[in-house]
């Protein structure tokens, strides 16, 4: 089996277009799945993610959580944290 993760996303994208254009043009899943090297319940999320939101479900989008999201604290806790700190030395 192919480790997808290691592919870029541009060839991750290829992939996933591939496979669900061989499914659409009348192969099953499994032989899809054999001929790509991935795995059968890759296939069947991506045939369905392409029904549900079509071409836009196969496009590459970056991995892993917003910019927004990453911090621990939210602003008013930083701010907070901001207060109590500055101006105080060890």
């Amino acid at each position: 089996m192919v480790d997808v993760k290691r592919l870029s996303p541009a060839s991750q994208e290829d992939l996933r277009r591939r496979v669900v254009a061989a499914v659409e043009s009348g192969r099953t899943q499994a032989e899809v799945a054999e001929t790509f090297g991935v795995g059968l319940r890759s296939v069947s999320r991506r045939v369905n993610a392409f029904h549900r939101a079509g071409n836009r479900a196969l496009d590459a989008r970056k991995r892993g959580r917003r910019p927004e999201e990453q911090k621990a604290l939210t602003a008013r806790q930083q701010a907070r944290v901001k207060r109590a700190v500055v101006g105080k030395f060890p």
